[in-house]
């Protein structure tokens, strides 16, 4: 199980405390006003937070948002807006990180109550990966760890980046895991560790070349029985087999499948049976839904979701799966006509007492917006996080909270 070995809040003695926490409420921004377009993240963050200022510890909280220099790199302040909103609870945004400013509302901060610093990222040094000693000699380690009991890491979006806010503090507190931290690793442990057979995949969405570390772990995976592959990955793996595509697409797949790609894609099909390709795709002609084999590319035209025959082969297969995990929408689902695909593989993936469970972003986004969300069993946070626990990375985040658990273990409860 991913959370052996690592505390949870409830190895810690919260009323009085004080603690510092470390979310991931990185959220999309919209590029001209420069607000925040969806607050799911910052809500499914508070759920930790409210349950630690309601059990009398006092709270400050590091987070980030964007990477310096992209147009989503900003302030904190509506991120405190949305979390006062979604805790009722008294939260007040610094607009400092650990400077004097910072530490002064640090120590004044009472039972009950919590601050959110500013953009952590500001830090030069913040997204260096190192060692948690080696961060645990920055600034912000070295100015913010004397004023505080615990640390809690419940940025479960960020466990694949061992940044300095994410890891430097677990060598000089005492760490464990946040809820959302816990209720991630224990429904994503059940996919890894002991999944109801049959076990299907389904892999999709606009981004691919990323998914080939997670493709050679899920398709050797005894556990696993198929793997379905929709969106830009399937239509990426059909160019590996020499598919003749519009000359536009093949052009815009190259840009991301080089020969690097195109060979392991053609490798893992080769290896292994488990993975599914469409056999027929809806291509938008003049933005309309127009269905063909996937050996007859219409001229100019771009793939837009799977096809019927398609449809009906991967659903065929998800009803009669007990552990469903979905990662991307299988085709453009914004678009009337073009949300077939991604409506039945939901529709098939979830409810009917089946272990589901879905991930990224793109994928809880077109589930909340189709209407799908509530008829799986979780829905992850994760991306980039997920992606490499899916890959079984090892993961540094994961063991220096293990390492903490040790080093201060005479000071849990």
């Amino acid at each position: 199980m991913l959370l052996d070995g690592i505390r949870t809040i409830d190895s810690l003695e919260l009323k009085n405390s004080r603690l510092l926490l470390r979310l991931d409420l990185n959220s999309p921004v919209d590029r001209k006003t420069g607000k925040i377009e969806s607050t799911g993240k910052i809500v499914a963050a508070a759920r930790t937070l409210d349950e630690l200022l309601s059990r009398g510890a006092a709270v400050a909280i590091l987070a980030h948002q964007g990477r310096p220099g992209d147009y989503d790199f900003i302030s904190l302040k509506e991120h405190c807006d949305i979390l006062r909103e979604a805790t009722r609870k008294n939260i007040s945004f610094v607009e400092d990180i650990c400077g004097e400013t910072a530490l002064r509302f640090i120590s004044e901060l009472r039972s009950g109550e919590a601050i959110l610093l500013d953009n952590v990222r500001r830090l030069d040094y913040e997204q260096k990966s190192l060692s948690a000693e080696e961060h645990a000699g920055r600034e912000l380690v070295v100015k913010l760890s004397p004023h505080f009991d615990y640390f809690v890491n419940d940025a479960f979006a960020a466990i694949h980046r061992p940044h300095c806010s994410v890891t430097g503090f677990t060598f000089t507190l005492p760490s464990a895991a946040g809820r959302l931290m816990e209720d991630e690793l224990s429904h994503i442990s059940i996919l890894l560790d002991k999944p109801s057979r049959p076990s299907v995949y389904v892999f999709g969405g606009k981004k691919f070349s990323d998914f080939l570390p997670v493709l050679r772990s899920v398709a050797s995976d005894r556990n696993v029985d198929a793997i379905l592959l929709t969106g830009m990955l399937s239509i990426a793996f059909l160019f590996s087999t020499g598919v003749k595509m519009d000359e536009r697409v093949s052009a815009e797949l190259l840009k991301e499948a080089d020969e690097h790609f195109i060979g392991e894609a053609r490798h893992l099909l080769s290896s292994s049976e488990k993975i599914r390709l469409p056999s027929d795709l809806a291509f938008n002609v003049g933005g309309q839904r127009v269905e063909a084999d996937t050996s007859r590319w219409p001229a100019g035209c771009e793939a837009w979701d799977i096809g019927a025959e398609t449809i009906s082969a991967y659903t065929g297969i998800l009803k009669q799966a007990r552990t469903v995990f979905i990662s991307g929408p299988a085709g453009v689902y914004e678009h009337e006509g073009f949300d077939t695909g991604t409506r039945a593989i939901f529709e098939a993936g979830g409810g009917n007492g089946k272990y589901s469970v879905i991930g990224g972003g793109h994928t809880a986004a077109a589930a909340s917006q189709l209407g799908y969300s509530g008829t799986f069993s979780y829905v992850s946070t994760g991306g980039g996080a997920l992606e490499a626990l899916l890959s079984r990375q090892p993961l540094t985040v994961l063991e220096d909270l293990r390492k903490s658990a040790l080093k201060f273990k005479d000071r849990f409860k």
